[in-house]
């Protein structure tokens, strides 16, 4: 493999078997859960809400919605899984509205620094290019003299503390891709939105952390590397984790379809 993403390493890290599946056998499936879908059609009408605000325009909360129930109905289909039975699918529509709603209470009128929205970033954390990292920014900000922010978004009913925050190194390895194009950063602050909470936490990462988070990265790059080069197993981690996985029918020590996704 030529390039790593985040998502692609903590799914090594959750279940090896599931990482070759997925990102060595490349096996795509539609599969994917009410919860996740519910997200991304919340982060798609928070990225129509900014790229509005790019131009000039702060759009009515009722447009918001619209863009968000539009995209809903056009990208719905028959592979959406439910594990939670009792809750209904206009339970996880309307929670979506939800959060949409908090969020653009919270921060109307749309004031902040940005740069853009859903920015692509392909790097990497050498000098020689061996590691290179791809990853999606939901939102950048910069206030023009150097102080930057790099803003997520989580639909999901958990928050992180303060803590975990500060340990979380998915938004710590964009600030790495980030100061690879830009060496003219004087700051770099971390920011997480939980939508269903309404909170933000923000983070910093100091040199050391970044030097260390690229040395770690490095380290899990070269054992995966070195598993394929070698032909080794990729070990399946059974877990209560296997209850929401959509490879359950590729994974060699599971049987017939997922009993537990309906």
């Amino acid at each position: 493999m030529k390039r790593f993403s985040y998502s692609s390493l903590e799914t090594y890290k959750k279940c090896p078997a599931q990482f070759k599946i997925r990102y060595i056998d490349n096996i795509r499936k539609p599969d994917e859960s009410i919860e996740a879908f519910m997200g991304k059609r919340v982060h798609e009408a928070l990225e129509y809400l900014y790229n509005e605000v790019l131009d000039g325009c702060i759009p009515f909360f009722d447009h918001v919605v619209d863009k968000y129930n539009s995209n809903w109905q056009d990208k719905w289909h028959n592979r959406i899984g439910i594990v939670r039975t009792e809750k209904s699918t206009n339970y996880y529509k309307s929670l979506g509205e939800d959060c949409i709603a908090r969020y653009y209470r919270k921060y109307s009128p749309f004031e902040e620094p940005l740069v853009g929205n859903e920015i692509e970033l392909n790097f990497a954390i050498d000098k020689d290019g061996k590691y290179v990292i791809k990853g999606i920014v939901d939102r950048l900000d910069h206030d023009g003299d150097g102080n930057w922010e790099i803003h997520d978004y989580k639909s999901g009913k958990r928050a992180l503390t303060q803590s975990q925050a500060d340990k979380d190194n998915q938004l710590a390895l964009y600030q790495i891709g980030l100061m690879s194009k830009d060496k003219e950063i004087k700051s770099v602050k971390l920011v997480w939105h939980f939508l269903q909470h309404g909170i933000k936490v923000e983070s910093v990462r100091t040199e050391k952390q970044l030097r260390d988070l690229s040395i770690s990265i490095k380290k899990q790059i070269d054992k995966i590397r070195s598993q394929m080069n070698s032909g080794g197993e990729f070990p399946a981690k059974e877990s209560i984790l296997c209850n929401w996985c959509y490879y359950w029918e590729e994974c060699h020590v599971q049987n017939g379809a997922n009993p537990f996704i309906k």
